[in-house]
């Protein structure tokens, strides 16, 4: 299966982990939802007459809409600012009715949100029954006896207080929610853990834990009968149990498997299993789960590094935030798997998910490509980076909120380490370091498979207190500090948790010359929206601005925000050795010219973080520099490469480690065809060629897939970019051209985008400018099967046209 495809399949396996069985029974509440934005007295209750407000579905985002007039959502004087991308927060509203038979409403009735932000209060039939603050961590709802047959309400106020984080969070019921119908004997969802504490190619020990529970007032025997499905769907193993349940009560069970010749989860070779249990009463059956999982081991230490399964690896790692760029945070699963795939696709072994716990969407994604994760619970403690972040809730919340951290994740393969918490005020004081132990315990308590660490960006010795609270040393931006806290402390292990790109090659050095530095996480891998600019002008040298409006994007991201890869990620490509693309060439951007404005709005002095990338490009069209010198550097795996312009030699280069991987060529410019060579052992063995583009001559469209289902969710994503009569992408600015969008038939335009990060249009119009010669669309499935057409319109152009179909579920 390729990456590309694979990140569709792995939602697909994922709907199948729960599918309704019997009388137990999981409804999707994607659909349907009535949504106001700003307060309401009395939408809690009941009677509220809402047929006024608009119909969503979610995941939702409130912040990214546009305004009432049709306006662009962004705000020059945001509260947040510069930290949300000029994006709002505020209150809304949502309200849903759950329409439920005599039988339904007579079982335990349980709502699941995967997360919503922030600071959420539910209630049902206009009774109050859950506040949640956390923005982040998913959480449960019991409505069991507060429910009846026939209509019963739904309604949730939300409050994005401002300033509540230092990055785009959205607004609202930005993750998936579920409906779960239980009957009164059945399988606690949150109590199945499955681990695999032996994993070789030989055997494979699988030991299974759940609980089950007896909602009713008399004795009650069950069966329970547990089966583990190989990849290739065949039952490998199976056994049973009795157990007899006194009225009201849970008892705990665990099942161990015995496996031989086990296919093992790895990044190489990621095989997953599925382990179904079934619950059985004199009634009949009662309950099935079906869980997803791999069968591996890891082992982590500073002489061997990270061996999954006794196989080292290292962590070629990159860091993403959870927006989804045109659809604000919306956690759309289709878009999270995405972002995976785009990662996987460019090299990437390993996210981390900062600074919050990842979606489940990533997290199956991950599972099905392969990937490493390091999946983080926090941004703050006990004490605030912005006035309204979660810091007025931590001691308060931090227990449940790290408990839905490991509870939704331990059963991923994926997931390698759990990470605490990043840069978190009170890091290296007293405080802190009790704080983190208290943590380190706590998730123990329900997971000890996993190292545990925390991104530490403090210097040593003040760093050494926390870093001895932990399994593993996550280092941001102090990778200088590898060799001498070695000397000290010879038995850490330790990473890069966040780098910067421009210094991609002295990172990967660490880890491939200190056996105990098992990695690097790069800011970013993927753009996201907030902490505007931070990829081109930076902080100020105070720490206090960045990118002004109508700057939104951090433009830090290796693989842009539509998905496109940028020089770094070639660069970073050859530096892993990965093969995808093992020479490529770029051009710097002529002194004189700007690609984007404010590139030097901040005097800096060093030494000062510096995220940005290198200014260069993968175009040969540079009008009015004729004759003009510019500097092209190739990136190569090859030992020796060599530079043409126009069938011309430039001459060969030697590439290496003293190089940096790198040859540079000053290269008066001549419009034509520039093509650098890569050489082994004196052969020719790959090329990377640009060539002076034309004019926009027609739009060449790209889907990532060809059909979704109709289930209100999935997404295809149409990518529009233009070419020359000749075929060459365009790429030069003044070639840009303004595109719209149009969507008819069993599908709609979720949002549309083009990378530019100070291009502060409507993502939801339609209509968008082209950024360096492309726009991606983002068109989601109906609820109903049918032929979805998108047609494509550039003025002066010949409209192009594009169709795929929505099926069945």
């Amino acid at each position: 299966m390729t990456a590309k495809h694979g990140w569709a399949f792995c939602i697909a396996i994922a709907a199948l982990v729960f599918l309704p069985q019997v009388a137990a029974e999981q409804r999707s509440l994607s659909q349907n939802w009535r949504f106001q934005r700003g307060d309401s007295k009395d939408a809690k209750l009941a009677t509220y007459d809402d047929r006024a407000w608009r119909q969503v579905s979610v995941p939702h985002d409130w912040s990214i809409e546009d305004k009432p007039d049709g306006s662009p959502p962004f705000d020059r004087d945001a509260v947040s600012g510069q930290d949300s991308g000029y994006l709002p927060g505020g209150v809304g509203w949502y309200r849903r009715h759950l329409v439920l038979d005599a039988q339904s409403a007579a079982q335990t009735v349980l709502v699941h949100f995967e997360a919503i932000y922030m600071d959420a209060d539910v209630w049902i039939n206009g009774q109050h029954v859950e506040k949640h603050h956390y923005g982040y961590s998913a959480f449960t709802v019991d409505l069991t006896g507060n429910v009846h047959a026939g209509d019963n309400v739904l309604a949730i106020r939300v409050d994005h207080a401002d300033p509540s984080s230092r990055w785009y969070a959205g607004s609202g019921l930005i993750r998936p929610a579920t409906l779960e119908l239980l009957p009164p004997v059945h399988i606690e969802p949150d109590s199945i853990q499955v681990t695999t504490p032996v994993a070789t190619n030989e055997a494979g020990r699988v030991i299974a834990r759940l609980a089950i529970a007896n909602g009713t007032a008399k004795t009650q025997s069950v069966k329970m009968v547990s089966r583990i499905v190989s990849p290739s769907g065949r039952t490998v193993v199976q056994k049973s149990s009795q157990a007899t349940l006194a009225p009201h009560a849970k008892t705990a069970d665990e099942t161990a498997f015995e496996l031989s010749e086990p296919a093992l989860w790895s990044p190489d070779s990621p095989n997953l299993y599925v382990l179904e249990q079934t619950i059985r009463t004199s009634d009949g059956v009662a309950d099935i789960r079906r869980t997803r999982f791999g069968i591996r081991t890891i082992a982590v230490d500073a002489a061997n590094g990270l061996r999954i399964n006794g196989k080292k690896f290292v962590l070629r790692g990159g860091n993403i935030h959870h927006d989804n760029y045109m659809l604000g945070a919306a956690g759309l699963p289709d878009a999270d798997a995405r972002k995976v795939a785009l990662m996987k696709g460019a090299g990437y072994n390993a996210i981390r998910s900062a600074h919050n716990p990842a979606s489940q969407a990533t997290l199956d994604a991950a599972d099905e490509l392969g990937m490493l994760v390091v999946d983080e619970a926090f941004d703050a403690w006990g004490k605030n980076k912005k006035a309204m972040d979660y810091a007025r809730f931590f001691k308060e919340d931090w227990q449940a909120d790290l408990d839905s951290l490991v509870l939704s994740g331990r059963n991923h393969p994926s997931v390698v380490f759990w990470s605490i918490g990043n840069e978190i005020p009170e890091q290296g004081t007293e405080p802190g370091i009790e704080t983190a132990r208290q943590m380190v315990a706590r998730v123990r308590r329900l997971d000890t498979t996993r190292p545990i660490t925390q991104a530490i960006s403090i210097d040593s010795p003040q760093s050494d207190g926390q870093f001895a609270a932990l399994d593993v040393a996550g280092y941001n931006y102090h990778a200088h500090e590898f060799a001498d806290d070695h000397r000290r402390f010879p038995e850490r292990v330790m990473f890069t948790s966040e780098s910067t790109p421009k210094d991609a090659f002295t990172y990967w050095r660490a880890v491939e010359t200190m056996p105990w530095v098992i990695g690097d996480f790069v800011w970013t891998a993927v753009d996201y929206l907030g902490e505007t600019g931070i990829g081109w002008m930076g902080y100020s040298q105070d720490w206090q601005k960045l990118g002004p409006y109508p700057w939104h994007l951090a433009y830090c991201g290796e693989i842009d925000a539509t998905g496109r890869k940028r020089p770094a990620a070639y660069y970073r490509e050859v530096l892993w050795k990965t093969g995808i693309d093992p020479i490529s060439a770029f051009i710097k951007q002529p002194p004189g010219t700007e690609d984007l404005p404010d590139r030097h709005l901040f005097p800096i002095t060093p030494p000062h973080l510096d995220w940005s990338l290198d200014d260069v490009h993968p175009s040969w069209t540079w009008p009015g520099q004729e004759g003009k010198p510019l500097e092209v550097v190739i990136y190569s795996e090859y030992p020796e490469v060599e530079l043409l312009l126009n069938g011309k030699s430039l001459g060969r280069k030697k590439v290496d480690v003293a190089t940096e991987y790198k040859a540079n060529y000053q290269v008066p410019y001549a419009p034509g065809r520039l093509v650098a060579v890569g050489y082994r052992d004196g052969q020719a063995a790959g090329r990377w060629e640009l060539q002076t583009e034309g004019e926009p001559a027609t739009v060449r469209l790209s889907l990532d897939r060809m059909q979704f289902r109709a289930n209100g969710e999935d997404l295809v994503y149409v990518t529009a970019e233009l070419v020359d009569a000749s075929g060459v992408p365009i790429y030069a600015q003044n070639h840009d051209r303004e595109v719209t969008v149009h969507v008819a038939g069993a599908g709609q335009l979720a949002g549309i985008g083009n990378g530019n990060p100070h291009d502060a249009s409507s993502f939801q119009s339609g209509q968008r400018r082209t950024f360096h010669g492309r726009v991606v669309a983002a068109i989601k499935a109906a609820t109903h099967a049918g032929a979805v057409t998108v047609q494509v319109e550039v003025p002066g152009l010949p409209p192009q046209q594009t169709r795929f179909n929505a099926v069945s579920p």
